[in-house]
């Protein structure tokens, strides 16, 4: 696979070691020459001195005949050129890498398909999703997030004196945009009827549209209807990400920010959380606020800023502590701290590339109870059986669940069992191991 990266900076260099390591052809391209001769020193990687933009300079990268283009500059305008202009060149696949939220907001306008890219990766986006998915469900077993900010995804234990608990789900009301995707009972795990009931105790998959998942979840785990006490420390577009995927899902944020302008910034734009302009790491703050009392500490400025922000308020009683790390070599200090929710924003927006790389028109994303049940994300082929008729008509069940309806890489939604599927249409299934040749039909999988 031949790789041409543009940005030498941490994305772009990491991209380059991870994708080089595994076996890909890379050529980095960028306009600083110490950078790229410090990449050269320890990777096995082509270099190119230019501007990433420049059509000039993806023609001598070869750009023609790349397999995949990834721009990771600091500018986004610069990725979103490069990138656009990687793809008229004849790039076979472009990523480029934003920051802005306009970029990845779908209204008024997609941007990725007015620059003919194939995918925005947004690392600030990538690095907030992962942080709130520990943050909603940290002792429960959790399953990748299916699209982008409008899918949840949690596997989890029932517990005692939920409101679901004995009914059949016929009879329960789940929100609209939401559904019970698998039952796990005393080792076995199935798809769910209507006539099926829950149990204190059964491990649950819950799929919901992300507006409904809170009250969704509810019905099902009723020591969740507290709210938890979160502090954030840094205005940074990581945090801002993080207050729009917490929103509306029973907790009480406080983001510290110790710039003023920025401070109030953050307090026009996230009505919904308390920012205070202080540093919680002064001990003062951290009194007269009971940061000491707050569920979980995130610290989002500086890697050495955050690692002992963290480690300090782990000591005075904090439950969970989240940091961003940019720098892989502080791994060593990371562990001997003992701190191990730390998130580096250039590892998972590599890590979402090369899962969108590795997608064919049937993929499998997780497993559930060994392979009894497996999510599959599959496209409509060309004359499917499962084209044209109201997923209500189809004969999928006991075997399988159509559970979201994907939009684009950052949107989807949970079906109606009126929705109607057509050919390129993009679905995530849960199926039945010994199903799966049968899946391949339906879908009319070449």
């Amino acid at each position: 696979m031949n790789i041409i990266i543009c940005g030498a900076g941490k994305t772009g260099a990491h991209a380059a070691e991870i994708l080089s390591a595994n076996g890909a052809d890379v050529t980095v391209i960028d306009e600083s020459q110490a950078a790229l001769d410090a990449l050269a020193e320890g990777l096995d990687v082509a270099t190119l001195f230019g501007q990433p933009s420049s059509a000039k300079d993806l023609d001598l990268a070869n750009v023609a005949n790349a397999s995949v283009v990834i721009s990771a500059t600091d500018d986004d305008e610069v990725n979103l050129i490069a990138a656009s202009t990687a793809s008229y060149m004849g790039a076979d696949r472009t990523f480029a890498m934003v920051t802005h939220s306009m970029y990845l907001n779908r209204d008024p306008m997609d941007y990725s398909k007015i620059f003919s890219i194939d995918s925005l990766i947004c690392p600030a986006f990538s690095t907030a999703r992962a942080i709130a998915s520990h943050l909603r469900n940290p002792a429960a077993m959790k399953v990748e997030r299916l699209v982008g900010q409008s899918i949840e995804v949690q596997q989890f234990l029932v517990s005692k004196g939920a409101s679901g608990i004995g009914r059949r789900l016929s009879d329960v009301k789940l929100p609209g945009g939401a559904r019970l995707a698998a039952i796990t009972r005393d080792g076995d795990t199935y798809l769910p009827s209507g006539m099926s009931t829950v149990d204190e105790g059964d491990e649950v998959l819950l799929v919901a549209n992300a507006d409904v998942f809170h009250d969704a979840r509810r019905i099902f785990r009723s020591k969740d209807a507290g709210r938890r006490n979160v502090v954030i420390m840094g205005g940074s577009p990581v945090a801002v990400w993080l207050c729009r995927a917490l929103e509306n899902r029973g907790f009480s944020i406080r983001l510290f920010e110790t710039d003023p302008v920025r401070a109030d910034e953050l307090a026009h734009k996230l009505e919904w959380v308390t920012v205070i302009q202080a540093d919680p790491t002064d001990p003062n703050v951290f009194t007269d606020e009971h940061i000491e009392n707050a569920d979980a500490f995130v610290a989002l400025t500086n890697d050495e800023h955050n690692i002992l922000s963290c480690a300090w308020a782990a000591g005075l009683g904090v439950k969970e502590t989240y940091s961003l790390v940019t720098r892989t070599d502080y791994a060593p200090f990371i562990k001997a701290m003992g701190l191990t929710n730390t998130f580096s924003p250039s590892e998972l927006a590599i890590a979402e590339i090369q899962r969108r790389l590795a997608r064919s028109q049937m993929t499998k994303v997780a497993t559930l109870a060994g392979d009894d049940l497996s999510i599959y994300r599959v496209r409509v082929g060309k004359n499917a059986p499962v084209s044209g008729k109201p997923l209500a008509e189809l004969p999928l069940m006991p075997n399988c669940m159509v559970i979201v309806l994907e939009h684009d890489e950052h949107h989807g939604v949970v079906p109606e069992a009126s929705e109607v599927l057509t050919e390129r249409d993009v679905v995530f299934v849960v199926v039945r191991g010994e199903y799966e040749d049968e899946l391949r039909n339906l879908f009319a999988v070449t």
